[in-house]
């Protein structure tokens, strides 16, 4: 399987209204599509944040959190590998052939996952927001699956290791995302990270965007900060954790 790196997040939500709000008022993403129970907003590296209302029959099967999907250059390729090595596809795969298309599938540990075909995605545009969001730049799992996910992360999608230990293992994609595993219960493990993967959103500068979520009333779960970059993990009214960080930008 050839990855590129990570492309789109989907949560399924019934505060649908109030996480609306907060990826287009609070994060200041631009909406690039609404209808009823559903809005996308756009990524500048052409990634996309989508929001589901729970409250509809949309993907019921995204019960294990966000959803992050990670773009593949051989889609058929890929499901066929995916569907080899175990991991069950959910459903038909979506989208227009040539376009862009999608296939869910249970990943590592029983989490919900998605490939994507996006053969004509276009360049990068300047940060968004106040919050100045660049790009999808992190995954990541707490997960008793610890040695099923590296397996996942290093043999499958082929991430190329930066650390890897006993409870911990990190991967760097080609787009210069960052994945990561860490063991529950391990002492790489924080007690928040219990509403599925992780998704993290990469910012020009991470203070920063700690100063426009404190001013919005976010809550912020666990700050980090170093030569190295920082990072941040909060709580969005879907009740999720997600993360900005700086350390994977130009990095």
């Amino acid at each position: 399987m050839e990855v590129r790196g990570l492309v789109w997040v989907g949560t399924r939500t019934p505060r649908f209204e109030a996480t609306r709000r907060f990826f287009e008022s609070t994060l200041g993403l631009p909406v690039g599509n609404e209808r009823p129970n559903f809005v996308r907003f756009d990524l500048p590296d052409a990634g996309a944040v989508e929001v589901f209302d729970a409250r509809a029959d949309l993907y019921p099967h995204f019960t294990t959190g966000p959803v992050v999907g990670i773009q593949v250059l051989d889609f058929d390729r890929a499901r066929t590998e995916l569907a080899s090595k175990g991991y069950a596809l959910l459903g038909e795969a979506g989208g227009t052939s040539g376009e862009y298309r999608w296939q869910h599938f249970r990943g590592p540990g029983g989490v919900v996952l998605e490939i994507v075909d996006y053969p004509n995605r276009p360049p990068p545009r300047a940060p968004a927001g106040r919050l100045q969001v660049t790009r999808l730049a992190f995954l990541g799992i707490a997960t008793a699956a610890f040695d099923e996910a590296t397996r996942f992360y290093r043999d499958v999608l082929r991430a190329r290791p930066v650390e890897e230990g006993a409870n911990v293992f990190e991967g760097r994609l080609p787009d210069g995302s960052a994945v990561e595993a860490f063991r529950r219960g391990s002492d790489m493990d924080h007690p928040h990270l219990r509403t599925g993967p992780l998704p993290g959103f990469g910012v020009k500068d991470c203070r920063a965007a700690i100063g426009v979520l404190r001013e919005h009333g976010v809550p912020l779960l666990l700050t980090r900060e170093g030569s190295w970059g920082g990072w941040a993990h909060f709580r969005a009214p879907d009740g999720r954790v997600y993360e900005i960080t700086d350390r994977l930008e130009g990095r």
